[in-house]
């Protein structure tokens, strides 16, 4: 924990009120209270609206739920919509905080980006913080939608454990041998198959606090984050001390054929709680809107405040994929002779891209035979 990358102690951070934010208070007295997390950044707004509404949705109103949305210079606009849209609710609070002051504070700007993933999933980490007069919070990805009241999940009994997570099995099934080494060496997990995907993530708060201050947390940041950022941070500080939930509850979407065989599979894929939109290809996508699971984001994407927009970009995609048609069928083509000439992990990569872009394409015939574009 030496050299230029140290943080200073705890203390003298804590010290600088001028650059702290005040801990949250929390929104209900209920001890109950269903506290959910999210960190967004206005990039992120189009995936974040439908999730928020999935979850108005099936609040339970026998129970009070206090929504936080984490943000950083969000445009204002977007702060009022959200909040009109918890409004009729009165069993639900919902607020956007700016956390600039921790963002400029600990330097995130330095740390590692890129793969999809901005600023904002670093916000996570000054969770416990931020949060010192909550025992526990539910961290949500907002490419996520709700489909059950979230209650249950929230009140997972978690003992000593730092969290409740669910395996990411897309990564340890296509686990590279350096991917594997990074796990085992830099992550310090003896056994790769317990790497969880931190997209649904049920912090225990106290247990955090007691054993990771945020100057660790954020230490840990700049040393384990560079393949999967925080995820590989949380991973790594919180390996054997976590409590495995159900796959049911951080679907991801595209990995049918995964999730049959494992166990829980089936309940994960015919009954889903919570389903995560995983990869590049998302549901307001061409590419996305061909999958069942997409169905689900649709459903409430239509009645949320964003229902326009979406439609919109959703269009937008579709004219881009009709006039990239004829380099699609090239680059499957490709695929499809690769996929013949490879072995292992290579053929599988290469089988399962071919078959994405076989969808893909039928996609766009069944655009074009409608004229719909």
């Amino acid at each position: 924990m030496n050299g230029e990358n140290a943080l200073p102690a705890p203390g003298k951070e804590r010290a600088k009120q001028e650059n702290s934010l005040v801990p949250l208070e929390p929104a209900f007295a209920e001890a109950d209270t269903v506290t959910v997390v999210f960190g967004a950044d206005n990039g992120f707004i189009v995936p974040l609206t439908p999730c928020l509404q999935s979850i108005l949705d099936n609040a339970s109103p026998e129970h009070r739920y206090d929504i936080v949305v984490l943000t950083q210079n969000f445009l204002p606009q977007y702060t009022k919509m959200l909040t009109d849209m918890a409004a009729p609710f009165s069993h639900v609070s919902l607020r956007v905080l700016d956390v600039s002051p921790l963002v400029n504070q600990w330097k995130v700007e330095d740390l590692e980006t890129g793969h999809r993933l901005s600023l904002a999933t670093y916000y996570r980490l000054f969770i416990p913080e931020l949060f010192l007069k909550y025992a526990r919070v539910l961290y949500l990805d907002g490419d996520t939608v709700v489909l059950e009241d979230l209650y249950g999940l929230f009140h997972t009994r978690l003992g000593e454990a730092y969290a409740g997570v669910v395996v990411d099995a897309n990564i340890i099934r296509d686990m590279s041998a350096s991917f594997r080494s990074y796990v085992h060496k830099t992550l310090e997990m003896e056994d790769e198959s317990r790497y969880f995907n931190a997209g649904v993530t049920l912090l225990n708060l106290s247990a955090i606090r007691r054993d990771f201050p945020l100057a660790v947390l954020m230490e840990q940041a700049r040393l384990k984050s560079a393949k999967h950022r925080d995820q590989d941070v949380l991973n790594s500080l919180f390996y054997g001390r976590v409590v495995f939930l159900p796959l049911r509850y951080n679907m991801m979407w595209l990995d049918k054929e995964l999730y049959l065989p494992m166990p829980g599979g089936r309940e994960a894929l015919e009954h889903p709680a919570v389903i995560h939109y995983t990869g590049g290809g998302k549901p307001w996508t061409l590419y996305g809107s061909g999958h069942t699971a997409a169905d689900f984001f649709w459903k409430y994407a239509e009645r949320c405040p964003l229902a326009a927009e979406i439609h919109r970009l959703h269009d937008e995609d579709c004219r881009g994929a009709v006039a990239g048609y004829s380099s699609l069928r090239r680059k499957y083509l490709r695929c499809r002779i690769l996929a013949a000439v490879t072995f292992g992990r290579t053929r599988r990569h290469y089988q399962e891209k071919a078959g994405a872009m076989r969808e893909l394409i039928a996609v766009i015939r069944n655009l074009l035979d409608k004229d719909e574009v």
